[in-house]
C-alpha cells in the first residue's frame, strides 16, 4: 500500500471534526462519499437527501477536509491496488470488538485468491464474463485483490468481472461501494443478510450502469439461473439469483462463480 497517501489520510482524518466522534466521522465519510459517486450517475433523492441531513452537522472547514480524505483514498488506490480503507479502519481501531469486527489483511486476501482461482481466472478468458458472490464483504479486499489477481492474468475486471456483495454492517457496506466504484468495478453491494436474503439497501456502483450490466445479467440468468427472488432495491427490483453461490458436491457454498 502506498504509505504516503494512507498517512496522509489518517492524519487528515483526526484533524476533521474534532468535537465529533471518530467512528461517527468515519461512518459520515464513507456514506456522503458513496452517495455522490452513486447520483453522479444514477440519481436518486433518497440517497440526496441523507446527504444534506449529514452534511449540515459539519462546519465548512470540516466539510473540505472530508472532500480532500477523498482525494486521499483516491490517490491510494490509484497508486497501488489494495484495500486501502480496510486497513485505515484497523488502524484508527474503529472495530466492533463485540461482534469480532475484523477485516481480512490485503496481502492474505490476495495469496486466497492466487491459490484457490488463480488457474480458473487464467482460464476465463474466453468466458463472456465472470460473476463473483462475497456474502460478507467487509471492506471489499477480497473482491480488490480477485480484480487484481484477474489483471495479472490479463484479464480485465472493469469489464470482465460483476460482484454481488452483501454485509450486515452498513458501514462496512458503504466502505466496500466506495471502494469499488472508484476502482471501477461492475457490482451491487447490498446491506442485509446473505442467508434471510433480507436488506435494507442495494447499490450499484457506476460501472454497472455505465456497463449495461442490467442487461447483461438479464441475459445470463434468463438462459443459465431459472430459480429467482426479487429484493426490494433503491431504484424498483433487483432479480437475486439463488445459484449465484452455487454449491459444490461437499455442500459447502463456492464463493465464485465462473461464467460459461
Amino acid at each position: 500500500m502506498s504509505n504516503d497517501h494512507r498517512q496522509s489520510f489518517i492524519r487528515l482524518f483526526n484533524d476533521t471534526a474534532r468535537n465529533h466522534r471518530r467512528f461517527d466521522v468515519f461512518r459520515d465519510f464513507v456514506t456522503i462519499a458513496s452517495y455522490s459517486l452513486h447520483n453522479a450517475v444514477f440519481m436518486n433523492q433518497e440517497f440526496e437527501d441523507d446527504y444534506l441531513s449529514i452534511i449540515k452537522h459539519y462546519k465548512k472547514d470540516d466539510v473540505t477536509k472530508l472532500c480532500h480524505l477523498l482525494a486521499e483514498l483516491t490517490m491510494g488506490l490509484e497508486a497501488h491496488t489494495c484495500d486501502f480503507l480496510g486497513s485505515v479502519f484497523m488502524e484508527l481501531e474503529l472495530g466492533s470488538r463485540h461482534t469480532g469486527q475484523f477485516f481480512t489483511p490485503y496481502e492474505v486476501a490476495k495469496l486466497m485468491a492466487v491459490l484457490t482461482h488463480g488457474d480458473s481466472i487464467s482460464n476465463s478468458a474466453d468466458k463472456p464474463f465472470i460473476t463473483l458472490s462475497e456474502p460478507a464483504c467487509g471492506a471489499g479486499g477480497m473482491v480488490i485483490a480477485f480484480a487484481e489477481a484477474m489483471l495479472e492474468s490479463n484479464v480485465n475486471p472493469q469489464k470482465k468481472l460483476w460482484v454481488s456483495c452483501w454485509d450486515l454492517d452498513p458501514v462496512a457496506a458503504m466502505m466496500c461501494y466506495l471502494q469499488l466504484s472508484l476502482l471501477h468495478i461492475p457490482a451491487e453491494v447490498v446491506t442485509g443478510n446473505t442467508l434471510s436474503l433480507e436488506s435494507s439497501r442495494i447499490m450499484r456502483t457506476p460501472a454497472h450502469y455505465l456497463g449495461f450490466w442490467d442487461s447483461k445479467l438479464k441475459t445470463h440468468w434468463k438462459s443459465d439461473v431459472k430459480e429467482t427472488v426479487l429484493a426490494p432495491t433503491d431504484e424498483k427490483q433487483v432479480i437475486i439469483p439463488v445459484a449465484s453461490m452455487k454449491q459444490a458436491e461437499s455442500s459447502q457454498l463456492s464463493l465464485f462463480d465462473f461464467t460459461a
